[in-house]
């Protein structure tokens, strides 16, 4: 089985397991390397200012890399080299490691320092801000240390706390060995198996990410051009279109043939009945023939009005019926 960095990290086995453990000057740090390697000799091996360790332990492959301490007041204190050392020792451990210890030393004949804690706070965030999500604040006691003395140093870590989701330990006996052991897998099962990586390696999986997300964004580009849209299909639409709207064009001009139609009806009617009118009053003269001219306008165009509104009527009841049914199958 295999896990993989939040980063794009490569794929490590389940198997190995590699810690970091980071804190000021002393030897604590040293007690808990005994602790989690559960071994009393150790034999590691000195890169620089750090020091790795790696043991077989319960059949697993177990890393761990103590770094150089750190001046226990402030960050200005810490000569420039440990500094560096201290950024450096995060990628002794290649990929990168699973867990970090930052280790508050809970001393028998001293209280509580604010000034250890900030000094602890800004040399971790040399690593940057990423590096809690991979925190377990490990408080190391002196023999003889007492509940109330841990207890204060807890709430004085408050700070640290917050940024480490809460995860902390207090390591005061040897014995305590398989615990921190589970402790630090409880860590690594919450995080899916990823590990920490340096801001240069995690800016490096960023950019490939990125470019990664642009050939995905290329190619589909390419698929595009590719399988262009079909014009034709839409050409064969306008035409299918134009066709109907023509089809449908005699059937506006109709209404207006008709209305010529109507009118030349009309005229007609005039001069025809204005003959039969001349010709009826042609028996009683010049004066006969005006009269019945006249009158036989007047009835001509009386005849052609009536026979007109009869016509309008029942042209348009026809052109009626076949709109509503259109209407209704809709």
């Amino acid at each position: 089985m295999s896990a993989k960095s939040s980063q794009g990290g490569l794929s490590v086995q389940s198997e190995e397991l590699r810690v970091v453990i980071l804190g000021n000057t002393g030897d604590y740090k040293n007690k808990v390397v005994k602790s989690i390697l559960d071994c009393e000799n150790l034999a590691g091996v000195k890169v620089g200012q750090c020091t790795l360790h790696q043991r077989d332990r319960d059949g697993r492959r177990i890393s761990v890399v103590e770094a150089p301490g750190w001046d226990r007041s402030s960050k200005q204190q810490t000569p420039e080299n440990i500094r560096e050392e201290v950024e450096r020792s995060v990628s002794l451990c290649p990929p990168g490691p699973h867990a970090l210890l930052l280790v508050i030393p809970v001393k028998l004949s001293e209280e509580p320092s604010a000034h250890e804690v900030t000094a602890a706070q800004t040399h971790m965030q040399l690593l940057s801000e990423r590096v809690w999500k991979h925190t377990i604040l490990l408080f190391a006691c002196d023999d003889g240390v007492e509940e109330p003395q841990v207890r204060e140093h807890i709430r004085g870590a408050e700070k640290i706390l917050d940024k480490c989701g809460g995860r902390h330990y207090v390591l005061q006996k040897r014995s305590q060995s398989n615990e921190l052991f589970m402790k630090i897998d409880d860590l690594v099962e919450e995080n899916r198996g990823d590990f920490f990586t340096t801001q240069v390696y995690y800016e490096l999986i960023k950019h490939k990410t990125q470019e990664a997300s642009g050939e995905d964004k290329l190619r589909l580009r390419r698929i595009s051009l590719d399988n262009p849209p079909d014009l034709n299909k839409d050409k064969g639409d306008s035409v299918e279109k134009k066709k109907t709207t023509e089809s449908d064009k005699p059937l506006e001009d109709t209404p207006k043939i008709y209305m010529d139609i109507r009118q030349f009806v009309v005229i007609l009617m005039g001069v025809v009945g204005a003959l039969i009118g001349a010709v009826a009053g042609a028996e009683y003269g010049v004066s006969g023939s005006v009269t019945g001219l006249v009158s036989g306008i007047i009835v001509g165009l009386l005849i052609a009005c009536i026979t007109k509104c009869i016509y309008t009527r029942m042209y348009s009841r026809s052109l009626k019926k076949p709109t509503d049914s259109r209407v209704n199958s809709g």
